[in-house]
């Protein structure tokens, strides 16, 4: 009575599925479930599978029906009337009630892609009129009738980024598991080894976990190794193509198949199709919109109709937002079908209009307190901007490339992508006509060399990017430029050009760039500090703290609070100076700013060993955090300036001397090895700072604490010079520092403060053994 087809070679990876579908089928209150999904998928392959395994479950049996070529009604009745052994032609979709009205019946229609509209009235009508019958019918979308349930059919799982290294955890993917044994079909001896792992990950992710594609791919491995099938697949869809024997579709090659697919689609939805395809990651109704060339309104009618069809997926993010998914293979037809043409052309300049508009969006988020959020979104967007930027680079538009390029400024310096930055803001700062631009990204090119640590390039491109400014007789531009040149100043070790490029940058009006006004009073407090005017620095660090705030701009609020806890710190509240880093040091690692972190755990290890020197235990967390944030910076490529450098390179080898070379390596390397959320939780782990201050609070402790500090490294027999290597500080400051202990101290020579150093060491001691 019925025809099925053969379950070749094993289907893998629908065990829920089929449990899933013989549950809803068995419900007295489902009597149409609609099997969907994109071609290749396996609707057909699992329909069959399920008609085999629960038609006995009918008392009357069941049906299964082909009906992919059929093209009108009477067509239609005439070959269901023929599966049912029904003579004659008949007289229409009556005679087949007729037939099925007292049965208890499973009727299973496949490749329902094309008659979907003859087919709905003829399905409606036998389920209204025949109570016992179940219908299971598969196609890109559902008929259409009343009491119908839709099964979404899913491709199946592909390797992520973490499996690519385990062979048994790959092994197990069914996507995986469904190549190999396709592939040992042709060539049994193929096993997944660690050395062809990376291709075959790679294969099953490129044919997006779909069947048939796999099948097709593993037909090819007769004669290729995966690597070059790859390579193949790279040329054209046409690599996935068979015969017959490779598979139990009716299709003979990928690409065929996706052009039937689609080939039920509008000439309106196809080119709206063509636009999306530029997309290579997932992307919101935003972006769809973005690149759309009709309205919103009709833009979202378009997502509704193509998802529907199973030509688009949706998946929902934690936030409750929808993402929009093309699948590979389907984008890689569509722009194969449009190469060269004028279609593609429109594609690519509407893609490239809408990351233009996104990232300059971005570039000011950057600045406010959706930081995080941002970095994210650009991570998400990074590869479409590459495509883009390669394209426009291509087409020779230097100047929307120099846009975008510029407009990542923040993005490049915040994670591990500042050298990728420098290549882009490279390739375009000498080729921009638009002088405006030019200088802008003159400006940023500047700005990751200094980052970089290649003060003579940054200042190079600074000049030029100043003079720019200058020349369109943009103040605030210029002086953003100047700011930048007083770090490169500061790098050096001039701090007197420093200070005096800082005075000018802050006496410029930033009517729109209050940002830029904080960050040189940010500057300015550091540049004070190290030249020991304290109280200098405590009023431009205050200021600059003022602006952040009021612009609930927490990147630079915690980088800013770093300089306001070493100022406060050397003025003698540590407390309060470790409750500041605790604080940064955590909103850094939410914003996961990677630089931000580096910089935030040498300073505040540099701050532990001043207060807590005495301490193995602050020796450790040191060593560890030295060795966290000298990883990231090697990740991220950005320089640490040369007084931190010099003064983490002395206190490695301190907690080297005070820990042992084994046990300090060892803590280096953990640090190196932990995330950076990790590395920041090991340093902050809670402080009993108390009996240290007690050590330099005392009542008959005549100095401050920074002179203690002092006196303390003067007993360990540093020069002055190191010692202001040592505290971060000039060395003309260590000697003012050391004039004012003798003075108070009544001593007359270095011997002097050591000694002294050394007695009050004693008498602790001795007063802590009583």
């Amino acid at each position: 009575m019925y025809s099925t087809r053969q379950n070749f070679p094993g289907l893998v990876g629908r065990e829920s599925e089929l449990i899933e579908i013989r549950n809803r089928i068995g419900d007295p209150e489902v009597s149409i479930l609609t099997i969907t999904g994109p071609v290749g998928v396996g609707k057909s392959r699992l329909a069959s599978v399920v008609f085999h395994e629960i038609s006995d479950d009918f008392r009357h049996g069941g049906c299964f029906a082909d009906i992919t070529d059929v093209s009108d009604e009477k067509q239609l009745v005439r070959e269901l009337s023929a599966r049912l052994g029904l003579d004659g032609d008949g007289s229409g979709p009556d005679r087949l009630v007729d037939h099925l009205r007292e049965l208890q019946f499973l009727l299973v229609l496949d490749g329902c892609d094309r008659p979907r509209a003859l087919l709905t009235p003829v399905v409606a009508h036998l389920v209204r009129e025949c109570p016992g019958l179940s219908v299971i019918v598969t196609g890109p979308e559902r008929l259409g009738v009343y009491g119908e349930v839709r099964f979404g059919l899913q491709p199946l799982a592909v390797p992520s980024p973490e499996d690519r290294t385990d062979v048994a955890a790959v092994r197990r993917l069914p996507s995986v598991e469904l190549f190999l044994r396709c592939t040992q079909l042709v060539r049994p001896n193929f096993v997944l080894t660690d050395e062809n792992l990376e291709a075959v990950t790679e294969l099953c992710i490129r044919t997006d976990g779909l069947p048939m594609a796999i099948e097709f791919a593993a037909a090819r491995m007769k004669l290729l190794s995966p690597h070059r099938l790859l390579q193949q697949l790279e040329r054209g869809l046409g690599s996935l193509s068979g015969t017959e024997f490779d598979t139990l579709s009716r299709h003979r090659g990928m690409g065929d198949a996706i052009e039937r697919f689609l080939g039920g689609l509008t000439e309106r939805e196809l080119s709206f199709l063509t636009r999306l395809a530029m997309f290579r990651q997932e992307f919101d109704f935003a972006a769809a919109d973005g690149v759309s060339p009709v309205s919103t309104a009709e833009t979202r009618e378009l997502l509704e109709t193509l998802v529907d069809k199973s030509v688009l997926t949706t998946t929902e993010c934690p936030d409750g937002d929808l993402l929009i998914i093309m699948l590979g293979l389907t984008r890689q037809y569509l722009l194969e079908r449009v190469a060269g043409g004028a279609d593609l052309v429109e594609a690519q300049a509407a893609h490239a209009r809408y990351y233009l508009s996104a990232t300059e969006k971005a570039e000011a988020g950057l600045l406010g307190p959706g930081h995080g959020k941002w970095l994210q979104q650009i991570d998400h967007w990074l590869p479409d901007i590459t495509g883009v930027l390669h394209h426009l680079m291509v087409a020779g538009d230097t100047r929307t490339a120099a846009r975008i390029a510029s407009a990542l400024r923040l993005y490049w310096q915040a994670g591990t992508r500042i050298r990728e930055g420098i290549g882009w803001l490279e390739a375009c700062a000498s080729g921009v006509p638009d002088p405006a631009v030019a200088a802008k990204t003159q400006r940023a090119l500047g700005e990751l060399l200094l980052c970089r640590g290649e003060l003579e390039s940054a200042e190079k491109w600074l000049t030029r990017a100043r003079k720019g400014y200058e020349q369109l007789a943009d103040g605030t531009g210029a002086a953003a430029c100047t700011r930048r040149l007083a770090l490169a100043a500061f790098g050096r070790g001039d701090l007197a050009e420093a200070d005096r490029r800082l005075e000018e940058c802050v006496a410029v009006s930033w009517v729109d760039a209050a940002g830029e006004y904080a960050e040189a009073l940010r500057n300015l407090a550091e540049c004070r500090r190290a030249s020991g005017d304290l109280p200098g620095a405590r009023q431009a660090v205050d200021e600059a703290l003022d602006v952040f705030r009021r612009a609930k701009d927490v990147r630079n609020l915690a980088l800013t609070n770093y300089v306001q806890a070493d100022i406060i710190f050397d003025l003698g509240d540590q407390s309060a100076a470790i409750e500041l880093y605790q604080a940064a040091l955590l909103q850094m690692a939410e914003l996961n700013h990677l630089v931000g972190c580096a910089i935030g755990l040498e300073r505040f290890a540099i701050l532990l060993t001043r207060s807590r020197g005495r301490s193995t235990d602050t020796w450790r967390r040191a060593a560890h955090a030295f060795g966290a944030a000298s990883r990231i910076r090697a990740v991220t490529g950005w320089a640490a300036p040369a007084a931190t450098r010099v003064m983490v390179e002395s206190l490695t080898e301190h907690a080297r001397v005070r820990l042992g070379d084994d046990e300090a390596e060892r803590l280096a390397a953990e640090g190196a090895a932990s995330k950076p959320e990790a590395a920041v939780a090991r340093v902050l782990t809670p402080l009993d700072c108390t009996k240290f201050a007690a050590e330099w609070q005392a009542s008959d402790n005549p100095l401050t604490q920074r002179e203690s500090e002092v006196a303390e490294l003067v007993a360990d027999g540093l020069t002055n010079r190191e010692i202001a290597r040592r505290l971060g500080i000039a060395e003309w400051t260590a000697v003012n520092h050391l004039r004012k202990i003798m003075r108070k101290l009544d001593c007359s020579s270095r011997v002097q403060v050591a000694s002294w150093v050394t007695r009050r060491a004693e008498e602790r001691v001795a007063t802590s053994v009583e």
